[in-house]
């Protein structure tokens, strides 16, 4: 017996049961879809999904969003991240938050990369929907949980020279200083020197201030 076959059965089962939760008729014509939400995510996670998205949401706003069947499948695949990477259902959900505050538009791959990483940083979920509630921009939000203003601008293609201090220095990737900027932030922050266009960055100072004393230190000691 196919695969398909075993499908259809259950896939008009749990559109009717859609139907039931919803009180709303979609017809035998989404079978062909459930079925295949089925093949992708699994029955266990499609009847779970039905569960979740037959729900009535609510916007920041407190408006009741009536359910939307396109969340079956989006919510299979937030069951299915959380399986592979504890914790990315959390981050789904801030991103939701996040769509619903700061911004209307679902291709976003880049907030969710910057609220995975935040999340492999040790920050909880707790902080990040605390960040949704009292940040009124996304930089500002992202910034509260420990992303820098630099990191969330590059990955979501925004401007950084407001960022740039009038007196930073511009080292390129060739020369010896960028590389003792690699190490020292490597080491102080976990994270290596960003590359422009140019072919390097900007830094507040000719070397990090760890060469500087050891090369005041060394001085001394000729002296």
């Amino acid at each position: 017996m196919s695969s398909d076959f075993v499908g259809e059965p259950a896939a008009r089962q749990l559109r009717e049961m859609w139907e039931h939760k919803v009180c709303g008729f979609l017809g035998p014509g989404w079978n062909e879809a459930f079925a295949d939400w089925i093949r992708k995510f699994g029955i266990g996670r499609i009847q779970d999904a039905v569960l979740m998205a037959s729900v009535p949401r609510f916007s920041e706003d407190g408006e009741r969003l009536p359910p939307d069947i396109r969340d079956v499948p989006r919510y299979a695949a937030v069951e299915r991240a959380d399986d592979r990477d504890p914790g990315m259902r959390d981050c789904y959900l801030v991103r939701g938050r996040m769509r619903l505050k700061f911004y209307c538009e679902e291709h976003d791959s880049e907030v969710l990369t910057l609220l995975r990483r935040a999340l492999h940083a040790g920050v909880s979920a707790s902080a990040m929907h605390d960040a949704v509630d009292e940040n009124y921009t996304l930089e500002d939000c992202f910034t509260s949980i420990g992303i820098d203003r630099w990191e969330f601008r590059i990955a979501m293609g925004h401007p950084i020279v407001d960022l740039r201090p009038k007196d930073q220095v511009f080292i390129r990737e060739e020369e010896p200083a960028w590389r003792a900027w690699d190490a020292h932030l490597r080491k102080t922050t976990g994270k290596g020197s960003p590359i422009n266009k140019q072919g390097g960055w900007y830094f507040p100072s000719r070397l990090p201030p760890s060469d500087v004393l050891s090369k005041k230190a060394k001085r001394v000691s000729r002296d």
